[in-house]
C-alpha cells in the first residue's frame, strides 16, 4: 500500500520575513474576475483576469520589476504587451493573455510570493526578469559571505527544509525549532533611495560584505521559483536582465577606506589630473593617470568607467567592455545587476534545465559593432526603448512557438507583425508618451537619490 504523502508547503524562506506580505489579485463582488487590488496600483499597473480560464484561453503571467512593467512608460509598451500581440497573430484562434506583475523596485524574493500566488490561476508560462533590485531594500544575511561555498550550503540548506517541512505536515504541527533572525520585510517595498539623501547610505565597505548574502538569497529565491513551477509542471522562461555599460556611469563610487592616507592621497593626484587631460583633450596622459589611479584601488568605479570610455574611444573594444563591466560590478549603489547576480541566473537555469532569455547577449547582437549596449538601445540605465520591448516581446513569442508551448495556426504570421506593432502602437495617446518622459525625469532624480521621503534611522544599510 503506497504511502499517500501530503503536499509539501513551499518552503519558509530562510533569509528574510514576507509574513506582512499581502496577495497581489483580489476578487470583485462576482467572486469571478481577479484584479490587482487597488491598494497596490502605486507600484504596479491595472490587470484583471477571468478567476476560471477558459480553455480557449493561453495565459501568461509576466513577472519582475520596473523593465517588466514599461518603466518609464508602462504596461502598454511593455515587453508583455508586445510578447501577447505576436502570439495573437500567430494564433487567432485562440484568446491570448499576457497578465502584466511588473512591481516597481520588486526584488526576487517579492516577486517569489506572486509566482506561488498566481500558480493557481492555471498558467500557461510564467516569464520572470529579476535581478536589478536585489539591493534596493536594507536587510541582514549574517554570516552567510563567510561560507566557502555559498551556492552548495544554500542547496544543502533548502534540501534540509524541505523534509523538515514534510514530517511536520505528516505529524499535523510545527516543532519550536532555533532559527536565525531573519530582517522582517515590511508589506511593501521600502527601498533605500526611496528616502531624502538615500544614496549616501550606500558605502562600500558595507557594499562589499553585504553582496554575498544577496546573492545567494537570489540564488535560493530562483531555485525555488523553478521548484514551484515544476510542481504545478507550469513552463518558465528566466530573463536575463540588460543593463546600459556604455553611457551609463556608475551611481555612486568612492576610495578604499582601508588605504593609508598617504595611497589616498596619491589618488586623488592621479585622479584629479586623469579628469583635467580628459578635458584637455589628451587622453594618453588621462589614460596613464586612470592607470595610475587603479593600481591603487582597482576597484574604484568612476576610474573604472572613464577608464573603459577611453579605451572605447581608442577603438581597443574588448578592454573597454571588460572594464565598462568592472565599472559596472563595483558600483557602490549597484542599480544594475552585477555580473554575480547575472552569473547566477545563467548557472540556476543551466543546472535545471530552464529555457533562460539573454537580453544582454541580444540586445549586443541588435546593436553595431562594438557590440556594446549603449543608449541606443536603452533609455537609462536598464530600461529599453519602446523598440527595444517590441524586440524583446517579438523574440519571446519566437522562444514561446519554438518551444511547442503554442502551436501557431497562422502561417507565416511573423510578416504581418510589423504592421500589428505600428497599428497598436498609434492607438496610443499623445499622453502616454508624455507621461513616460516626464517619469524618466523623476526617475533619473531618483536613481540620483534626491527623493523626498524622510528616513526614521540615520542609518538604511545594515
Amino acid at each position: 500500500m503506497a504511502l499517500d504523502l501530503p503536499r509539501v508547503p513551499p518552503p519558509i524562506d530562510p533569509y528574510v520575513d514576507l509574513h506582512a506580505l499581502e496577495p497581489l489579485f483580489v476578487a470583485d463582488d462576482t467572486g469571478h474576475v481577479m484584479s490587482i487590488g487597488k491598494s497596490r496600483l502605486n507600484l504596479f499597473r491595472p490587470a484583471s483576469f477571468a478567476k476560471t480560464k477558459d480553455p480557449k484561453t493561453f495565459r501568461i503571467f509576466a513577472l519582475g520589476g520596473s523593465t517588466t512593467q514599461g518603466e518609464p512608460y508602462s504596461t502598454e509598451s511593455s515587453f508583455p504587451k508586445w510578447l501577447e500581440l505576436g502570439l495573437q497573430t500567430a494564433v487567432p484562434d485562440r484568446r491570448v493573455e499576457v497578465i502584466n506583475c511588473g512591481g516597481l523596485s520588486y526584488a526576487s524574493y517579492r516577486v517569489l510570493a506572486i509566482l506561488r500566488e498566481i500558480l493557481q490561476y492555471e498558467p500557461d508560462l510564467v516569464v520572470v526578469y529579476t535581478g536589478h533590485n536585489e539591493f534596493l531594500e536594507k536587510r541582514t544575511y549574517a554570516d552567510v559571505h563567510q561560507s566557502d561555498s555559498l551556492w552548495s550550503r544554500s542547496l544543502r540548506s533548502v534540501a534540509r527544509l524541505h523534509m523538515v517541512q514534510l514530517v511536520d505536515s505528516m505529524a499535523g504541527f510545527r516543532a519550536e525549532r532555533a532559527t536565525p533572525p531573519r530582517a522582517v520585510m515590511s508589506k511593501e517595498v521600502d527601498a533605500l533611495l526611496d528616502y531624502s539623501g538615500g544614496l549616501e547610505q550606500y558605502r562600500r565597505s558595507e557594499m562589499e560584505a553585504w553582496r554575498p548574502g544577496v546573492v545567494v538569497h537570489f540564488g535560493w529565491n530562483l531555485q525555488q521559483m523553478i521548484n514551484a513551477c515544476r510542481q504545478t509542471k507550469t513552463p518558465l522562461v528566466l530573463m536575463r536582465p540588460v543593463s546600459n555599460l556604455l553611457d551609463c556611469p556608475p551611481m555612486k563610487f568612492e576610495l578604499d577606506q582601508n588605504l593609508s592616507a598617504e595611497r589616498l592621497a596619491e589618488f586623488e593626484v592621479h585622479w584629479q589630473a586623469a579628469q583635467t587631460a580628459r578635458r584637455a583633450g589628451n587622453s594618453e596622459q588621462a589614460m596613464l593617470e586612470v592607470n595610475e589611479a587603479l593600481h591603487i584601488d582597482n576597484k574604484h568605479a568612476g576610474a573604472l568607467f572613464l577608464g573603459g570610455r577611453m579605451l572605447f574611444e581608442q577603438g581597443d573594444f574588448p578592454r573597454a567592455k571588460e572594464m565598462l563591466t568592472r565599472a559596472r560590478d563595483c558600483d557602490v549603489c549597484p542599480l544594475r545587476a552585477p555580473t554575480e547576480i547575472l552569473d547566477k541566473i545563467t548557472e540556476i537555469a543551466s543546472h535545471f534545465s530552464v529555457p533562460i532569455f539573454d537580453c544582454e547577449a541580444f540586445f549586443s547582437r541588435q546593436s553595431e559593432p562594438p557590440f556594446l549596449v549603449s543608449d541606443r538601445q536603452l533609455i537609462d540605465h536598464i530600461h529599453p526603448h519602446i523598440e527595444g520591448h517590441q524586440a524583446l516581446g517579438r523574440e519571446l513569442a519566437n522562444l514561446v512557438i519554438e518551444a511547442g508551448w503554442i502551436l501557431p495556426s497562422q502561417p507565416n504570421w511573423q510578416n504581418g507583425l510589423t504592421r500589428v506593432y505600428d497599428e497598436y502602437l498609434l492607438q496610443l495617446s499623445e499622453a502616454y508618451f508624455q507621461r513616460g518622459q516626464q517619469r524618466l525625469i523623476g526617475l533619473r532624480l531618483w536613481t540620483q537619490g534626491r527623493a523626498k521621503k524622510v528616513a526614521e534611522e540615520n542609518s538604511l544599510i545594515p
